[in-house]
């Protein structure tokens, strides 16, 4: 059966020259503090982390999207998030602090299934857009299920976006952690190789962006 997924994606990340899914965002520094839960395999201690705030589909302005909350683990372990209604389905969010967000899919960690959710602080935004991110966000971080907090994430926006690291969860993961189910896993494998090749490459990253 022929492989339409990355071609698709490619296509798409070539009209947009960005990535297909979350082409507008902002970077952060954040401050990662966690306790041990043997439900992943997460740092222990307080841990510096560096990623991205974004709007999936790109919508203009402050309109309604699914956001997306991602970072950097040591390892290197990417985490990507985003705004989710029950575990599995996407929801698009009014303001960055109006939903939690998910892993969408769970993780295979030690023969268990795993979800990993980060939860915002009761705090009021303004809208979706990019320039009504505040100084600061704090998040609960929770596994489940069923829920249960295992650490904080505090993140302070940048006034940049650039692929700095270059951010896949697929091709930077734990050893022995894998994405489930493994059909789907392999979809997001090619779909994150067609965003990849494109759009342009950005010259901090370049050849591997």
């Amino acid at each position: 059966m022929p492989d339409l997924v990355e071609p698709a994606f490619r296509a798409l990340a070539a009209a947009r020259d960005a990535k297909a899914f979350h082409p507008r965002g902002r970077w952060f520094e954040g401050t990662l503090t966690t306790t041990y839960d043997p439900a992943l395999p997460l740092p222990v201690g307080e841990t510096e982390v560096a990623g991205r705030l974004s709007k999936g589909a790109g919508t203009p302005g402050g309109l309604p999207d699914v956001l997306g909350l991602a970072f950097r683990l040591p390892g290197p372990w990417d985490v990507l998030l985003s705004t989710s209604f029950a575990r599995v389905l996407p929801r698009p969010a009014r303001t960055w602090t109006s939903a939690r967000y998910g892993s969408i899919t769970p993780f295979r960690w030690q023969g268990r299934l795993v979800w990993l959710a980060a939860v915002p602080d009761p705090r009021r935004t303004a809208s979706a857009a990019l320039d009504d991110l505040p100084a600061e966000l704090g998040f609960t971080l929770e596994v489940g299920g069923p829920w249960r907090p295992v650490g904080r994430l505090v993140v302070r926006p940048l006034d940049v976006d650039r692929d700095l690291p270059a951010l896949d969860p697929v091709r930077n993961r734990p050893a022995g952690l894998d994405l489930a189910p493994a059909v789907l896993a392999r979809a997001r494998e090619r779909a994150y190789r067609g965003s990849r090749r494109g759009r342009s490459p950005d010259p901090v990253t370049a050849p591997d962006a």
